[in-house]
């Protein structure tokens, strides 16, 4: 009988310790970084459990702070739901998740479900951080690993590039960096130049304009919108402010990488080019805040009630 078929008959708690032990100590990720004592400690402060196919491990967007040592199987890990849900990795023996979120104290970045049956090491993230603290190249395997997923997680979330080859995506990534905005920071402020484009990884922002000498909110940005697109295709100074409405983590491109990516990607630019033209027309247009009135009721009650409800980190 093999090890997956003895997970589905439902193996003693021993049986399972072993076969843990056996994947970390051959095959652990970072596993050429960690001492064997330190492997032991990983087993020795973790559960070993197991999971049937189709079980949800880690939810999209939901605070967890357990991490996850895959000993025996495979499970997949995805952004979105229904229709829009995109897979973005498959994991197998040896790899490590849930890390990120556990470490940095920020919510699950995507959704990792079982697909076949599978045995886990699960710990809590004050293990894996104990054990971290005074080691720092594996810290920075780690922190490499979070640079590495967050930028692939935030770029599929954009419809913009959801559907583009790996090898493209990759491109627009090894371009992008990781930027942080405390609540009520100005992200983008209207009249400014703008040279960057602005895709946001978790938080939400309100945007803003000075219409007739009062400042008007008239729209709300959340995870996966993007914005400032208008600037770096057309060199025009920011049309509006964006302003954080919580703690803002967001993936920033500069100008000219981006217009060299758009430029290979002419499908990009097609929809790029409408959306932009039709958010611009909105956000000018002088009959629009007459037009608009309960809409822009509708905006502040929202924004009124993110800011009550959004975490502060």
């Amino acid at each position: 009988m093999n090890k997956e078929a003895k997970i589905d008959a439902g193996p003693a708690p021993q049986a399972l310790r072993e076969i843990a032990e056996d994947a970390i100590a051959s095959q652990l990720a970072f596993g050429e970084l960690l001492s064997a004592d330190e492997k032991r400690y990983l087993l020795d402060h973790g559960v070993v459990r197991s999971a049937r196919a189709g079980e949800i491990i880690c939810e999209q967007n939901k605070f967890d702070g357990r991490v996850y040592i895959l000993v025996i199987g495979e499970v997949e890990v995805s952004e979105g739901r229904g229709r829009d849900k995109v897979a973005l990795a498959n994991l197998f023996r040896g790899e490590i998740f849930g890390e990120i979120s556990a470490l940095f104290k920020l919510p699950r970045i995507s959704t990792v479900t079982v697909t076949r049956p599978s045995v886990m090491l699960e710990l809590s993230g004050d293990v894996l951080e104990k054990l971290i603290n005074d080691r720092s190249l594996l810290r920075d395997a780690v922190l490499q690993r979070y640079h590495h997923r967050i930028i692939e997680t935030a770029l599929r979330a954009v419809s913009l590039f959801r559907y583009l080859p790996a090898k493209n995506l990759q491109i627009l990534a090894d371009n992008a960096i990781l930027s942080s905005f405390s609540v009520n920071t100005e992200i983008v402020r209207e009249h400014d130049s703008g040279d960057s484009l602005y895709l946001i990884i978790s938080g939400s922002a309100s945007v803003s304009r000075e219409i007739n000498g009062e400042v008007l909110n008239i729209a709300l940005l959340r995870q996966g919108e993007y914005f400032g697109e208008w600037s770096v295709l057309t060199g025009a100074p920011r049309a509006a402010t964006v302003t954080a409405l919580s703690q803002v983590e967001v993936l920033q491109v500069d100008c000219q990488p981006f217009l060299r990516f758009i430029q290979d990607n002419p499908q990009v630019r097609d929809r790029l080019d409408l959306v932009a033209y039709n958010r611009h027309a909105q956000t000018t247009q002088p009959e629009w805040h007459q037009a608009s009135e309960d809409d822009l009721d509708e905006i502040v009650e929202e924004i009124e009630n993110i800011i009550d409800r959004e975490p502060r980190y």
